[in-house]
């Protein structure tokens, strides 16, 4: 098992006391444990929790893990990594799925508290048998609220297999345990169960000690002890010694404590001065070992704690009798002793213990002793020496705790400790504290001529304003850290970090550029360009897409990023996607972000791919706009949560664009403009130049023709400085467009010509054939535009890329977008504005329209449309209407059309007609299709589910539901509804196929409530409820299905149906 940052002493359980005495009552109450999900020992010291533990866990034959706390646990990283730990040396695969579960945040939120929890919780439901987690002096992390909190999620959610024994010194105070306590799932012992009676006394005594006392002498040992373990046991040790100058009738006037003392004492007296001065001399380690006490002190010393481990039962065994400790109020009795006989003696022993384990590499045994010589200097050696490691392993409390101790001189002395008080209290997103720290570590180091820490407390503050993403304050510590690496001998590691930070930090300024000319001037490596993507977003961020995009393939090839890099590639290219116009990738890319941050704890990953799925919803459901808002808005609440304003920018320009699509110009603008603060605040020019670009389309949409165009002049303005390509041709398609709105044929030539002379240059022709982030609603304004330009001029370039969209020359163009809504009630837009219901002036003209709207795919003769029309009609009074809704029909989709003039809307080919098929049309049902086939034909459940979601979203109702009366429509609303099942009833199985019977349920009972008839959703609902372990509900769900298929069809249920009830009752 390869572990890191944990310490294996800790995840060993100790062996049994040979003095383990079995109490009646304990034990029984014990006997328990495994029908109760938590059991809880709280006691003081020396009442033997660990021992009953032991002794437990043996005679009960447990399959269990063993965590024994210790005082620098109390961060969550530290404790849960023990605990993830503990479980896995006992259950090899536990958490093998867990890739980087315990990449969470330096200090999490609660968001990601509750994504650990459910982890932990899903990967214990993967052990098959009974097992149980041993926590033991649970009471030196018990302040931590992080802690508390997870744990006792994970046990108000654990399954009915798995138990948790939990020993402290300290009541729990976690919610679940009342709840427990109702179900009969909580053992609590307290320190009266663990107090020794009479009778246990008097057993320990003559059965393990062979000391016979008389009532009297028990009855005087219970008053003096009040039933205390430790000090009846070292009585009992004391009295089984001959020579032993105890009376009992001397006990009976001492208190508890100096009864203990007494007795230690007496213990301790009575022993050989060789024996003595073993005690003593071990006494100053937390747990020793043979070769622990060979190597400190000699191979005498160890064969003497071997003879003692035989006879004296205040030495505790831990695993395989290769490591020992005393119990802990014994350990604190010989160490007083020690240091009472001889203090310097006493400190030098510390102080060579403290460098001993600074050389066998283990700070924390290190600190320890340096704390307990009082040996500040030492200390301050050890916490700079081990920065790194206290570090990464996430103990910043512990690591800040132990330099507040310090005096205000010895941390002068030790400046380093100033930074890396810094690194914890900015991994800790304390950036007010963490700024402080560096300043005096900078202070010091300039007055010391320090270069090394001049540069890294430079370093350090630049990190902070990298963190927070503000790159202009960022830019003068990073060049002051690079002029030092000059003069200073670092690590090409260290100099590398330092010089992609300043690469980074010039591409979050908008100087991509600049970023890329200085990353070939230093020369920096593939493998540094990695972290954080730098490469990619310098492409990106010049227009380069198409050459980012190739890079993150070739990366994924090979498989070298690294998981943070991984992550950030991911949401790149999703906006890269969306950018290109391949939005069904970016979607799909977008939506496995999402589940791998929430798998990985990244909150800020998530954030993002939250954010960059807004952009693919956007795009590619523009009939239902929530679900992009949804989004949007997720990505501001965890940026809100984490305190990171990063991507708020990009996600205030999603919901300008969902705001003004759903005609609030108002709230459109103002998201807009919070937007463009964030991003002037921080003097980031190129995410400036897309939210210029948001203004642009906002007001274009808005018919704000000249704010449109001061727009568009600034963003092309900021895109030109920092030198991106796709940015400037975005900037002049949308001034040659709103030229053309203009009627200013002049301008509009110029700024066509350059639209389309960078289309050609940078290989950006995909923009006029797909939708994309900062291009147009629908591709039928570049036909206008086209058109507009060759009526007047004759190009090549520009007829060679018409040709390119399919673009005809001299055919008819349409002059506005129709968008239908046919599911649930009938609407029509043109150019994303309602039509009014009159304007149709006769009802078989809208019916007309609809017919050849759902048959847009063929042509369809005069003849059919006269008989779905007037079924009963006579041929003279058909063709005579017909002429009339007719004309009818096409004065609603082009009003400003001539008599006579050829349509653009229906193609009509001697006595055949047809809807224009492509960019003029757009339908709710054709999304609906597109997203349901999607949905069915995905293998993967989850993202199945995704589309299928989006299918379901724009399904309002059954087809033109006012239109119930034609028989036409009925044929066609049957095969929808068809589909429709087929969408809900595969949603529901995916959600079986992931275990979430729930929300199975959910889905189930919506294809019921469609189709009573529908069996599939009869058997999705018994055996949900059966994986429930809610028989009652499955058998009466088997019972509506027989009756329904008897009632409806007169039918018996499928032989599956049946046999999934056997399945059920037997």
């Amino acid at each position: 098992m390869k572990v890191q940052n944990v310490l294996l002493s800790k995840i060993i359980p100790p062996d049994t006391s040979n003095h383990i005495m079995s109490r009646a009552n304990l034990a029984k109450k014990l006997s328990k444990v495994s029908q109760a999900k938590l059991t809880v020992l709280q006691s003081g010291a020396g009442y033997g929790k660990t021992s009953v533990l032991t002794q437990l866990t043996s005679d009960q034959n447990l399959l269990f893990s063993w965590y024994q706390v210790t005082d620098e646990d109390d961060d969550i990283l530290p404790f849960m990594r023990h605990l993830f730990y503990s479980i896995r040396r006992v259950s090899h695969d536990f958490g093998a799925s867990l890739v980087g579960w315990d990449n969470l945040s330096m200090f999490p939120k609660l968001d990601e508290l509750n994504k650990l929890y459910k982890l932990f919780v899903n990967e214990l439901y993967k052990i098959n048998q009974p097992f149980f987690i041993v926590i033991d002096d649970f009471h030196l992390v018990n302040h931590v609220f992080q802690i508390n909190y997870v744990l006792n999620k994970i046990i108000e959610n654990l399954p009915s297999h798995i138990h948790f024994i939990v020993a402290t010194r300290q009541r729990l105070s976690w919610n679940c345990l009342l709840q427990l306590k109702i179900n009969g799932q909580l053992i609590e012992c307290t320190e009266e169960d663990f107090q020794f009676t009479e009778e246990e006394i008097q057993v320990l005594f003559e059965d393990y000690f062979e000391c016979y006392l008389s009532r009297e002498q028990i009855q005087k040992i219970l008053a003096v002890t009040e039933g205390w373990a430790i000090a009846i046991i070292l009585l009992a040790l004391q009295l089984r010694d001959s020579d032993s100058t105890i009376s009992i009738d001397e006990i009976t006037n001492l208190s508890l404590n100096e009864f203990f003392a007494y007795l230690s004492d007496e213990i301790f007296e009575n022993m050989s001065s060789r024996q003595q001065e073993a005690l003593l001399n071990f006494s100053i380690f937390q747990t020793f070992s043979t070769h622990l006490v060979e190597q400190f002190y000699s191979k005498e010393m160890a064969d003497q704690l071997m003879e003692l481990v035989k006879i004296q039962g205040f030495i505790q065994p831990l695993y395989g009798q290769k490591e020992f400790r005393f119990h802990v109020l014994f350990q604190q009795f010989l160490e007083m002793k020690l240091k009472e006989r001889n203090e310097v003696e006493y400190t030098y022993l510390q102080e060579k213990a403290a460098n001993y384990f600074i050389n066998e590499n283990k700070p924390m045994f290190a600190l320890h002793h340096a704390n307990k010589a009082k040996n500040q200097l030492l200390i301050a050696e050890i916490l700079v020496s081990f920065a790194t490691d206290f570090i990464n392993a996430g103990q910043f409390d512990y690591y800040l705790e132990r330099i507040k101790e310090l005096s205000s001189e010895t941390k002068e002395n030790y400046y380093a400790l100033y930074f890396y008080e810094g690194e914890c209290f900015r991994y800790k997103a304390q950036y007010e504290k963490a700024k402080k720290s560096y300043d005096y570590c900078l202070a010091f180091a300039q007055e010391q001529m320090d270069h090394y820490f001049i540069l890294k407390a430079n370093a350090g503050i630049a990190h902070i304003y990298l963190d927070t993403i503000q790159p202009a304050y960022a830019e003068d510590y990073l060049e002051k850290a690079l002029e030092i690496s000059q003069r200073v001998n670092i690590n090409i590691e260290e100099l590398h970090l330092l010089q992609r930070q300043y690469a980074e930090n010039l591409v979050n300024l908008g100087r991509a550029y600049e970023s890329e000319q200085w990353v070939t001037k230093m020369n920096l490596p593939e493998n540094v360009l990695y972290q954080g993507n730098l490469d990619v977003r310098t492409m990106l961020r010049q227009g380069k897409l198409s050459e980012a995009r190739m890079l993150i393939k070739m990366r994924e090839v090979k498989d070298v990023l690294p998981l943070d890099a991984h992550r950030e590639s991911d949401v790149l290219n999703s906006l890269i996607l969306t950018m290109l116009g391949e939005i069904e990738k970016s979607f799909v890319r977008a939506n496995n972000c999402v589940k791998n941050s929430e798998r990985d704890f990244s909150q800020y990953a998530e954030a993002v791919a939250f954010l960059r799925r807004g952009h693919a919803l956007l795009l590619l459901n523009p009939f239902d706009l929530q679900t992009a808002e949804i989004s949007y808005l997720k990505t501001i609440e965890i940026m809100d949560e984490i305190h990171v304003s990063r991507a708020k920018a990009e996600s205030y320009m999603g919901l300008a664009l969902v705001y003004s699509r759903k005609g609030n110009i108002e709230e459109a603008i103002s998201y807009a403009n919070l937007g463009l603060y964030e991003t002037e605040r921080v003097q980031d020019k190129w995410v400036s130049a897309l939210l210029l670009a948001t203004f642009t389309k906002i007001n274009v949409e808005n018919h704000l023709l000249p704010e449109a165009l001061h727009y568009a002049k600034r963003a092309e303005e900021l895109f030109t400085i920092c030198k991106d390509h796709y940015g400037q041709m975005v900037s002049n398609f949308w001034m040659s467009y709103i030229y053309y709105l203009k009627n200013d044929q002049n301008q509009f030539t110029n700024s066509f010509l350059r639209f389309i002379s960078l289309c050609i240059d940078h290989q950006y022709e995909f923009f006029l054939q797909k939708i994309t982030l900062l291009g147009p609603r629908n591709l039928l304004i570049f036909h206008q535009l086209f058109h507009y330009h060759l009526t007047n001029n004759s190009n090549d370039e520009v007829k060679k890329i018409g040709y390119l969209m399919k673009y005809k020359e001299g055919e008819v163009v349409p002059k506005y977008f129709i968008s239908v809504n046919v599911l649930g009630t009938f609407s029509i837009f043109r150019d994303y504005e309602e039509i009014d219901d009159k304007e149709w002036k006769r009802e078989k003209a809208k019916e007309l329209f609809l017919y050849l709207l759902l048959n847009k795919d063929r042509y369809v003769s005069k003849e059919e449309l006269l008989h779905i029309l007037w079924p009963k009609g006579n041929d003279v009074a058909m063709a005579r209407d017909f002429k009339v809704i007719y004309n009818a029909c096409l004065k609603v989709l082009e009003p400003e059309r001539n008599a006579r003039e050829e349509s653009a809307y229906i193609i009509r080919k001697n006595s055949m007609y047809q809807l224009q098929q492509s960019i003029a049309f757009s339908t709710d049902i054709d999304y609906f299709k597109k997203f349901a086939t999607f949905g069915l034909e995905e293998k993967e459940p989850s993202i199945s589910i995704e589309w299928l979601q989006l299918a379901v979203s724009l399904y309002k109702g059954n087809l033109l539901e006012e239109f119930y009366h034609i028989d036409w429509v009925q044929q066609k609303r049957e095969e929808l509804v068809n589909l429709y099942l087929l969408v809900i009833e595969r949603i529901a199985q995916n959600l079986f196929r992931l275990k979430r019977y729930q929300e199975v349920i959910f889905w189930a009972e919506k294809v019921i409530k469609q189709d009573n008839t529908w069996e599939e959703g009869y058997r999705l609902l018994m055996l949900s409820y059966y994986h429930l372990n809610n028989r009652t509900q499955a058998v009466k769900w088997f019972e509506k299905c027989v009756e329904s298929l008897k009632t409806e069809l007169n039918i018996d249920p499928m032989e599956s149906t049946y046999e999934i009830y056997e399945m059920i009752i037997r």
